[in-house]
């Protein structure tokens, strides 16, 4: 879906005025509001996370062991390249409020504003169909044409709401194994290429445009994982108008972990094995998402929903039920998601 370049700054100021609103409400918040923990049943076990009270942080979570298998910031990395051996696609970093446009020119040096771009979101279901940077070459019977257009990179926000600026990049190639990138400001400096080569023990090997570029490994194995915790960049709606807008929220591994909000009139207590076997689900990696909270504006304060019920089949087939009791850790502070689960046995 495409958003036109002269819209986005409308957007970004909606997310800001709705980010301090957000800010200045919670500064209300009466102690016995701010913690909101149910009791936990036996023999279902309890998980958490810390995302931290500003959100820079993130947590890739595996449910089979309860733990977080590893945690980064929202910093860590600007691109990333899909690294499996058939792999071609490339990702903005959603967490950062990305957006990448196609000049169309193969002209690096020509290339100097995002004036006049088509800037574009990855969407938060994962669709690889529908990224922002799409197919940069085509496969012409056994030869690939890389394209080499320049797109521009806006490097979203850093943790203030304020523009972290723009870069242009070139696609070069992909040879076996490499991804070859060229980038620089658009003034032309720090011009650099950088070689990136693919890791097919994780999903997508992360690239950041610091000190001249680099390869970052910022998710685990893939494997090892089932769950991200953490920020991204999704649609909401005002009316019948979507627009983009930074959420905090879970997104599925790719990698065969499926999950989706049950529907039906059993509690989470209640749901068992048999009723899974006839949940569907679907390719959506937003399908935990964000919506398990809410935030009250009269109240001031985040609740969670705690009769939402959320289903999850992992990559060797096993289901889990999942609920969330809390969005406060000890001191009252926001952005610490606490959840209850359980697998459910044939």
């Amino acid at each position: 879906m495409k958003y036109l370049n002269d819209k986005i700054s409308s957007r970004i100021f909606i997310f800001m005025m709705l980010v301090i609103t957000s800010v200045s409400c919670m500064d209300k918040l009466e102690e016995d509001e701010k913690m909101e923990t149910l009791p936990i049943p036996e023999g279902i076990k309890v998980g958490s996370v810390e995302l931290g009270s500003q959100y820079l942080f993130n947590a890739y979570y595996d449910l089979g062991s309860n733990k977080v298998v590893q945690s980064g910031t929202n910093f860590d990395y600007d691109l990333a390249f899909e690294a499996s051996a058939d792999g071609w696609h490339i990702l903005l970093n959603s967490a950062l409020f990305m957006t990448a446009g196609n000049t169309l020119t193969k002209n690096f040096d020509e290339v100097t504003s995002q004036a006049g771009l088509d800037m574009n979101f990855d969407p938060s279901t994962g669709n690889l169909d529908s990224t922002a940077v799409g197919r940069w070459f085509e496969v012409n019977g056994n030869d690939t044409v890389f394209h080499q257009n320049v797109y521009v990179i806006d490097l979203g926000l850093d943790e203030t709401g304020i523009s972290m600026g723009y870069k242009k990049v070139v696609f070069e190639k992909l040879s076996p194994g490499v991804y070859t990138v060229r980038h620089a400001n658009l003034d032309g400096t720090e011009d650099f290429t950088t070689s990136i080569p693919k890791d097919p023990t994780v999903g997508f090997v992360g690239f950041t445009f610091n000190n001249g570029g680099g390869v970052v490994n910022y998710q685990p194995q893939t494997p090892d994982w089932d769950l991200f915790f953490g920020q991204y960049t999704t649609l909401l709606f005002a009316g019948d108008e979507p627009y983009p807008y930074l959420v905090r929220g879970v997104i599925t591994n790719r990698a065969g972990v499926r999950a989706t909000l049950y529907e039906g009139e059993k509690s989470f207590s209640d749901f068992e094995y048999s009723d899974a076997l006839g949940i569907v689900f679907t390719d959506a990696l937003d399908g935990i998402g964000h919506d398990w909270k809410y935030y009250n504006l009269e109240e001031g304060f985040y609740s969670v929903r705690a009769e939402n019920t959320y289903i999850i089949r992992n990559a060797g087939g096993d289901f889990y039920k999942l609920h969330f009791l809390s969005y406060f850790n000890s001191e009252g502070e926001t952005g610490y998601p606490q959840f209850e689960f359980k697998k459910l046995n044939p």
